[in-house]
């Protein structure tokens, strides 16, 4: 007579090398993830209409100088759009409805009264950034719905904001 031998059940739960493997796929799809899930939270952050303008002044002053291209930073009025243009590609970062945004050249002293407030005329259509890593002189107008226009100047050397010299009386 031959001796029963009982069979073994299928073993429940899981190998520790199979742990390991989801993990490190789960891992993985987390590296690919978060730098798309980063820059979608940066646009659904509420920035200011300053901190946008330096966000892609500095996007296009650092894609002048990874690709060695001249870059151009326009501001479209119809879609309410920052955009940078190197010839070979293009961005576009939304802006505020209600804040206008106006490049006027560098040069101070351009202004007309209209309506009881000095508006600035001597406005230029776009600015280039160089692959040295300067850029043109400007000066950026920003004005947020009926308030008072504030101007920044911008350093050629650096692409950084100017500080004013503060006033005394």
């Amino acid at each position: 007579m031959i001796p029963f031998r009982r069979r073994r059940a299928a073993p429940s739960g899981f190998t520790l090398v199979e742990i390991l493997l989801a993990l490190a796929v789960v891992g993985l799809l987390a590296a690919l993830v978060l730098p798309g899930i980063n820059s979608v939270l940066r646009t659904i952050d509420n920035q200011s209409p300053e901190q946008i303008l330096w966000d892609t002044v500095i996007a296009a002053r650092e894609r002048a100088l990874t690709s060695n291209h001249e870059v151009w930073l326009r501001f479209d009025r119809e879609k309410k759009a920052l955009t940078w243009d190197d010839g070979t590609e293009t961005r576009a970062t939304p802006w505020p409805a209600e804040t206008k945004l106006e490049f006027l050249q560098p040069k101070e002293g351009a202004t007309v009264l209209i309506g009881g407030r000095l508006v600035e005329t001597r406005e230029i259509p776009a600015v280039r950034f160089f692959p040295d890593g300067t850029c043109d002189r400007f000066r950026a107008q920003l004005r947020t719905g009926s308030g008072a226009a504030w101007i920044i100047a911008v350093d050629p050397w650096t692409c950084a904001p100017m500080i004013a010299p503060e006033v005394r009386p």
